[in-house]
């Protein structure tokens, strides 16, 4: 969720890309602002940007899921012969 809207800077599109509606990941950001303490995202005139925590946190988000990625399609290949 956190990359999607670092990615796509809307809550709107992020939402699309993941596949929930709008109020799904507002809600969802709620609870990961509550979390965090922090905004994370600040609203602008054309779309949001991420405070310094959140652009902090993101480059370890965007790895561990890459990571996780990495993983599962490794899993794919696997051959049982």
């Amino acid at each position: 969720m956190l990359v999607a809207l670092m990615e796509e800077r809307s809550v709107t599109r992020a939402a699309e890309r993941l596949g929930m509606t709008q109020p799904a990941l507002s809600n969802a950001l709620s609870r990961l602002r509550i979390m965090l303490r922090d905004q994370l995202f600040i609203r602008e005139r054309y779309g949001i940007q991420p405070s310094p925590v959140a652009l902090e946190l993101a480059p370890g988000i965007a790895e561990a899921l890459a990571r996780l990625d990495d993983a599962v399609l490794g899993q794919q290949e696997f051959d049982p012969a």
